[in-house]
Formats: C-alpha cells, structure tokens, sequence
C-alpha cells in the first residue's frame, strides 16, 4: 500500500515499510485489483490459514497505511517531534511472500527441482546472491 516519508530540516527519512496484503501480484497502488489473482489467492488453504494466524498484526497494518495519525503514532514511537504535516506519501513497493499450505510464511528460499529445471518459488532480496546460488545449483544438478 504506502509508506510516508518523514521530511527532517537537514535531510529526508523514509518511515516504514509497512506490510499490507496486495490483491494484485503487480500492484503498486491501494486501488490495484486484479480479480483473477484474487481468485487464486482466495482459494488457496494456506491463504485463510495465515490470515487467522496473523489477523491482528494485518488489521493494525492495513489502518496504519490507511490512516495518517494512526501511522503517526507508530512513528512516533521512534521520533516523538515528528508531526503530522511531516507525512509525505511515497511510492509503495511489492515483496511477494511465499505461504505454505499450513499458513506458514515461508521466509527463505524456496526451490523446487524437477527433472530438467529448478523453480525458484520464494526469492528475498537480494537478487544477486540468490542467482549465483541458482547458477552453482544448477551447475551441480544439470553438470553444465
């Protein structure tokens, strides 16, 4: 959704991010919709379990990106001077996150190896480390 800049007298700080459920794998926007990856989303098992496990915290967040003055006060919790005019909207940006079917969050790499090709289903940042790890993966289990 969006995070707020906190503009200082002598520089720029950026408060956040926040983390609020997208319903669109490509949305950078809080009105990005795409029906068909909601769908998918919707009816997958491992979708309403992480939702009844982490419903408290998403609820918090999805507010807080929502509504200024509640993000305000998470904010001030690390910089008590900041006042609302300080709140500046800044662009949004997609981490995808990878669910188990148990509603687990799958923080870590996730690859999956068929016969000729390795899948790379959760990939955190950063980007490089991740594809040298894949190309020495692949080397070893394709003999390249």
């Amino acid at each position: 959704m969006q995070k707020y800049d906190i503009i200082i007298i002598d520089g720029m700080i950026t408060a956040g991010p926040n983390a609020v459920m997208g319903l669109k794998r490509e949305g950078y926007r809080k009105t990005d919709i795409d029906l068909h990856d909601l769908k998918e989303m919707i009816l997958f098992n491992g979708f309403w379990r992480v939702i009844r496990k982490n419903i408290g915290p998403g609820f918090r967040e999805l507010i807080n990106s929502m509504i200024k003055t509640a993000y305000l006060k998470q904010v001030r919790k690390y910089c008590p001077a900041i006042e609302l005019k300080d709140l500046k909207p800044y662009p949004a940006g997609v981490r995808a996150q990878a669910v188990a079917k148990d509603g687990t969050l799958i923080h870590d790499f996730l690859f999956v190896k068929t016969k000729r090709s390795i899948h790379v289903c959760n990939a955190p940042s950063p980007a490089i480390p991740i594809g040298n790890h894949i190309v020495q993966k692949a080397t070893s289990l394709f003999r390249l």
